[in-house]
């Protein structure tokens, strides 16, 4: 009998567990940072500008050396709108906006392939070079 509900109380936690792990990872994206010193790359899937800028993550191993977030914006409305509010706060027109795209975590924004992996070459300490930010 106390099997039995030793049982039916580990069943009952782990529905529970797989309930809260399904929905806070609904749609395959992990929960968003409201931290604003967390660095962002958008990116959109398909983008050639991106898959570049993939490449050289991955090449140069900078996902050990940087920590940040990695949100797709072109099949994912909310993403999108977070990149677009990062882009206003640092005063970037929508017809300058694009991906691939990082918000740098210091309130400075990084458009196009180029920008993008100079930032991540700064940040991952293989150049000292700073950045140009696009605006702000």
């Amino acid at each position: 009998m106390l099997d039995k509900k030793i049982i039916a109380i580990l069943v009952g936690v782990l529905v529970l567990a797989v309930g809260f792990v399904y929905f806070g990872l609904k749609d395959g994206e992990l929960p968003a940072t409201d931290d604003p010193a967390a660095i962002v790359y958008y990116w959109g899937d398909g983008c050639p500008h991106c898959k570049v800028v993939d490449d050289f993550i991955e090449a140069n191993n900078i996902a050990d050396k940087v920590f940040f977030e990695k949100k797709e914006v072109w099949s994912n409305k909310a993403n999108a709108n977070e990149m677009s509010r990062r882009a206003q706060a640092c005063n970037i027109e929508p017809e300058g906006m694009g991906v691939p795209f990082v918000y740098g975590g210091d309130g400075k924004c990084y458009v196009g392939e180029p920008e993008v992996i100079n930032f991540f070459k700064a940040k991952s300490g293989m150049n000292t070079e700073t950045p140009a930010e696009t605006q702000k």
